[in-house]
């Protein structure tokens, strides 16, 4: 199976990559209840942000499914909940529901920051699978950088003001290389279709199975020790121009799975799939009637963390 670290060490070049994301957008909860409000409501354990570590984690239904996945960072006397754009509104609606019975305020910031990915190879002695699900939070005067991922490479968040315009990109195509983090975010038209666990959330660092009760976490914690679904992000990588809308098939030609996110550099696509089954169960990956190649993770995925 193809290294992850030889397709970004030979696409990177030890390149600097930086890019605006422009479908990123931000959501501030402020207030002395703003954490309390964000522990029931959330999949992380928001007992665990702090200054110096941010978290991964989602907002789901009471049938369990994703209403909205996010990175979220302290931030002064609140939190900065950053999103998919099209889902800031939506969150806020839902919060507002609860936000009644807490001393806390929720602000759209979309306008007021702007979200930068950053990339960098990494040395392979330099990283463990263990570290992965730490995502290190600084801040440099106005500017919050989000370490979202150490494994394959190095994916950094900076949140900056609008105004802030010291920061320059670089490479930008290169950034399409993030995906291979395989920590995704979802979008509205995803929204309230997918569990967390077909996400991989569970060994990413987005759930936590000990902070207690929130909204859909009867579902996700059944789904976690009693579920059979076998559903999971995976990686896979072609060449060429193919329809993403299509599903993906076995050999035989029963639907395995569908394109969760694509993007590509040049030729070459890479995408984040979502499978029905184990992947070492199918002989071949098909889509649009070319075979595709399944990428490893960039971690382990346990069932049962």
């Amino acid at each position: 199976m193809t290294s992850l670290h030889d397709i970004i060490d030979s696409t990177l070049q030890n390149k600097d990559v930086v890019m605006k994301q422009l479908d990123i957008g931000v959501l501030r909860v402020s207030g002395l209840d703003s954490k309390k409000l964000l522990q029931g409501q959330t999949t992380c354990d928001m007992n665990k942000l702090s200054q110096d570590n941010g978290l991964y984690g989602a907002i789901c239904s009471i049938k369990g499914r994703i209403i909205s996945s996010f990175y979220i960072v302290q931030n002064n006397d609140g939190v900065l909940m950053v999103m998919a754009k099209d889902l800031v509104e939506k969150t806020l609606l839902h919060l507002k529901k609860y936000a009644v019975f807490f001393k806390t305020v929720l602000v759209d910031e979309q306008d007021n920051f702007v979200i930068y990915t950053k990339l960098a190879a990494k040395n392979i002695e330099a990283n463990s699978n263990a570290a992965s699900n730490i995502f290190a939070t600084t801040q440099d005067r106005e500017t919050i950088t989000l370490t979202v991922s150490n494994e394959p490479l190095e994916v950094q968040w900076l949140i900056t003001p609008a105004h802030q315009t010291a920061i320059e990109e670089k490479n930008q195509e290169l950034a399409a290389l993030a995906v291979l983090a395989a920590r995704p975010l979802i979008n509205l038209e995803q929204s309230e279709t997918i569990l967390p666990q077909w996400l991989n959330m569970q060994s990413t660092g987005g759930i936590s199975f000990t902070k207690g009760c929130y909204t859909g976490q009867e579902i996700v914690a059944r789904m976690q020790y009693k579920g059979k679904s076998k559903k999971q992000l995976a990686l896979v990588t072609w060449e060429g121009n193919l329809d993403t809308t299509k599903g993906i098939v076995d050999g035989p030609g029963k639907s395995i799975g569908q394109i969760f996110a694509a993007t590509h550099f040049q030729e070459t696509n890479y995408a984040q799939v979502i499978l029905n089954i184990d992947p070492s169960d199918a002989e071949k990956l098909l889509l649009d009637n070319q075979e595709i190649t399944l990428l490893p993770l960039p971690y382990s995925l346990d069932s049962k963390k």
